[in-house]
């Protein structure tokens, strides 16, 4: 148990609180989530651009953080997202993968099955490829984005529905998935509010972020975790979160993890609670 982050004020219970597609709320919270820890991007320092640059990270690669999804009290599901390296054509790429698969509770109403990937490009960490490979109950979708720097432009494709896009990109516009990897470098403060703009699917959205407290969450493994209360609003194409209040809890420590995310939707609250982190390190996520 860590004791090592435990500060006063208020202590989160972790409970069951939080059906509909797990993934879909696991995306909507990874959404929200990318753009609250990189509140600060345009602002960047010149120690985090050399350090990629450099081929040196600010989070371990073979990490491994498992998050167990609730709606109401009943477990539907985990989301586990995972980064490795690996050779693409000959070239050296970070892979960052997302996957999030509900339980037997839920498999037999609604199974789901989501797997997100991001193919990272290291000198610049900016991505190559981004792909959306959903199973949610009898609904399938595959969808690749490909990302030209050089022309400027993003190509996305729904290889099922044989549909694509291009769209205009900026040179550090980044889908979702590399960005929360590429934010966690950047530290959050209490108190401030921030308005941002995101690319998710095949769209820029608005996101207004407010981080409005410093509180404790309590988790199983854990122990109590000092953490940064964020409060998004925003609305993501194909998420039911947009009509509900989402708030999320991000560690303090250097890795910045989500501890928790909770959204009250008109039928239930659904939540994300983190519950295992494993891979290199050793510091008390992987050794407490």
């Amino acid at each position: 148990m860590n004791t090592q982050n435990a500060t006063k004020g208020p202590i989160l219970e972790p409970r069951a609180i939080g059906l509909r597609a797990a993934s879909a709320l696991l995306r909507g919270l990874m959404a929200a989530l990318f753009v609250v820890i990189g509140a600060a991007a345009r602002v960047r320092s010149a120690a985090a651009d050399d350090s990629v640059e450099a081929g040196g990270l600010w989070f371990p690669v073979g990490e491994k953080i498992e998050y167990r999804i609730y709606w109401g009290v009943i477990g539907v599901g985990t989301a586990t997202v995972t980064t490795e390296w690996v050779d693409v054509q000959g070239r050296r790429v970070l892979l960052i993968r997302s996957r999030a698969v509900s339980n037997r509770v839920l498999e037999k109403l609604y199974p789901v099955n989501d797997v997100v990937e991001a193919m990272v490009d290291m000198e610049t960490f900016r991505p190559l490829v981004f792909v959306k490979n959903l199973r949610e109950g009898r609904h399938r979708y595959y969808e690749v984005t490909t990302f030209d720097y050089t022309k400027g432009k993003a190509r996305w494709c729904s290889v099922i529905k044989e549909q694509d896009k291009e769209f205009p990109i900026e040179q550090d516009s980044r889908d979702l998935l590399s960005f929360l990897y590429y934010m966690r470098a950047r530290p959050l403060a209490e108190g401030e509010e921030q308005r941002h703009r995101v690319m998710a699917d095949d769209k820029i959205y608005d996101l207004l972020v407010r981080v409005t407290a410093t509180e404790q969450v309590k988790l199983a493994r854990y122990g109590r975790v000092k953490c940064l209360k964020v409060e998004p609003e925003a609305a993501f194409q194909g998420l039911f979160v947009r009509k509900g209040k989402m708030t999320l809890w991000i560690s303090t420590d250097e890795r910045r993890l989500m501890t928790m995310a909770v959204v009250d939707t008109p039928f239930a609250n659904v939540k994300l609670a983190l519950d295992s982190v494993e891979g290199p390190g050793n510091d008390f996520w992987v050794a407490p």
